[in-house]
């Protein structure tokens, strides 16, 4: 008889483990779903960070203070903010200098710092404060 209850489709398994074994197994899956989607985002924001040392260097090394048209430090730090469209401009910091070239001694070079604070939030832990840094440096033009 026990044979016969079981060929038909009778589970041996009390009723409501599935639900229990699919609460464990969907929490942990979750977790490390929002997890990977969280860290993405933070590479997501420093490509961002980096990017946007790269766009004012670039800049800065056009219109370096030695070129017929110089520009500000503060308009150098606005280019790296105007290409960080996703950052939060009060997180974000910007330090531009110009230091000597290392291969060429009566060369100047322009170097910009972008720094960003980045609070990373997973499930389950409390929120963590990452400091994005990214420093470009190239050799003035002009």
């Amino acid at each position: 008889m026990k044979l016969r209850i079981a060929a038909l489709g009778a589970s041996p398994n009390p009723p409501g483990q599935t639900m229990v074994e699919f609460a464990m197994v969907a929490s942990v899956f979750f977790l490390l779903l929002f997890g990977i989607m969280e860290m993405s985002y933070a590479v997501y924001n420093y490509n961002t960070v980096c990017s946007a040392a790269h766009e004012a260097v670039r800049y800065a090394i056009v219109h370096s203070p030695t070129s017929a048209n110089p520009a500000t430090i503060a308009q150098i730090q606005q280019i790296a903010i105007r290409n960080a469209v996703s950052l939060d401009p009060s997180q974000l910091t910007v330090n531009v200098s110009w230091p000597a070239d290392a291969n060429l001694p009566l060369q100047q070079d322009a170097q910009v710092q972008v720094s960003y604070r980045y609070q990373l939030n997973l499930p389950f832990r409390p929120p963590l404060t990452l400091t994005l840094v990214s420093t470009s440096q190239m050799l003035v033009s002009q």
